[in-house]
């Protein structure tokens, strides 16, 4: 057997999105499977103006593919190179309505920018400003980001006014100025207020480093730059939350309210962006009510809020999809494949009437199957 049939060498067992985005070779050995096109369809149909669907959690157990799945539809977004797909394009062509929607996308004005989001040891908010400033950064494109030094600052004064006002007196002292002044100053960009601020924060605030933009929501940010995208191309941002089920499993019980109003927002905004072009996918192994059991009633029901902003799209156990994957990687030695068929048509149509019973070989037809039980042959239990 082992003369007739081999492993292809360029079948890996996982892919990381934020790692292995622009990797030829990844796009290259896709194997598209059903789940796989209806949500390369759902996701092209969204992109549309008018439509509203743009927040979803993609749901699957370990080793379904999802990474895999996202970074295929990731690059068509990003409009990569269409002959790279090399596994997808015959899909394509026996997809009529799908071959449309991917060729109206490349020949339309559209073009929208990914954003990979992981949260490991930093809140939330923190998580997605990073992500789009070092998404912005590997483009080249930081020029896009929001001029909100000011606001900021603005913002940070009138926080601790009336929230801290032992750190607002303390930065009174500091001034040799009205505070009414100073604020006057920074309203009108001045400089010289601003480097005051920044340069007096870290001893108001124990030693921490003054971020700007920590001082508004992340979606104020995302919204500010897709708009500034349109002047370089895009047309807006594709946020994916990868391993979302982690940040889950590591934070749910200890999570504020805030972390649950600001995947709210964020997905009722994506859900009225309209032209901008804001879209959110969360990726978990599990769904969100799967996580929050244990918790407390107030905490059950702003993460039930969460999830019924999101529309669910699951990747179900489909036997017959794995044995196809199985199929496309393994390679044969026709001729002698070909003989080993002919000499054990017997055996092989045995299992074709075993089969073409069995209710995980359901949807696929019985040309199909045939062909399948074929390709499959070592896998198949006898």
């Amino acid at each position: 057997m082992s003369t007739m049939i081999s492993v292809d060498s360029s079948f890996q067992r996982s892919v990381n999105i934020d790692y292995d985005f622009g990797d030829d070779s990844k796009l290259k050995t896709f194997i598209p499977t059903r789940a796989a096109l209806e949500l390369l369809e759902e996701i092209l149909r969204s992109v549309k103006s008018q439509s509203s669907a743009r927040a979803r959690i993609l749901i699957g157990a370990y080793g379904k593919g999802k990474s895999h799945i996202l970074l295929m539809i990731l690059s068509l977004l990003m409009k990569r190179d269409l002959s790279l797909f090399e596994k997808l394009l015959p899909k394509l062509e026996e997809n009529p309505t799908l071959k449309r929607l991917v060729r109206s996308y490349y020949d339309g004005g559209n073009k929208i920018l990914p954003v990979i989001v992981n949260a490991s040891n930093v809140g939330l908010s923190q998580a997605f400003l990073t992500a789009l400033h070092r998404t912005l950064a590997k483009y080249d494109l930081l020029d896009v980001m929001p001029k909100t030094n000011y606001q900021a600052a603005l913002k940070v004064l009138d926080r601790w006014k009336k929230d801290f006002p032992d750190t607002f007196a303390a930065f009174k002292k500091i001034l040799d100025e009205p505070v009414r002044k100073f604020v006057c100053r920074l309203e009108n960009f001045d400089v010289a207020a601003y480097e005051t601020f920044e340069r007096n924060y870290p001893a108001l605030t124990a030693g921490s480093v003054f971020n700007p933009f920590l001082a508004f929501a992340p979606i104020e940010i995302y919204e500010s730059v897709a708009e500034n995208l349109r002047l370089k191309g895009f047309s807006g941002l594709y946020v994916v939350f990868d391993e979302f089920s982690k940040f889950l499993e590591t934070n749910i019980a200890g999570t504020s309210p805030v972390y649950t109003k600001l995947l709210q927002d964020f997905a009722e905004r994506c859900a009225r962006s309209g032209k901008l072009q804001l879209h959110l996918m969360l990726v978990s192994h599990k769904e969100i009510v799967n996580y929050i059991d244990k918790l407390p009633k107030d905490k059950v029901d702003g993460w039930r809020g969460v999830s019924d902003r999101f529309a669910h799209v699951r990747l179900m156990n489909d036997f017959a999809q794995t044995y196809e994957i199985i199929s496309s990687v393994i390679r044969r030695n026709e001729p002698r494949w070909k003989n080993f068929v002919a000499e054990h048509t017997r055996e092989f149509n045995s299992l074709y009437e075993k089969y073409s019973r069995h209710r995980i070989f359901a949807d696929v037809t019985a040309t199909d199957l045939r062909r399948l039980i074929e390709a499959v042959f070592r896998c198949i239990p006898c």
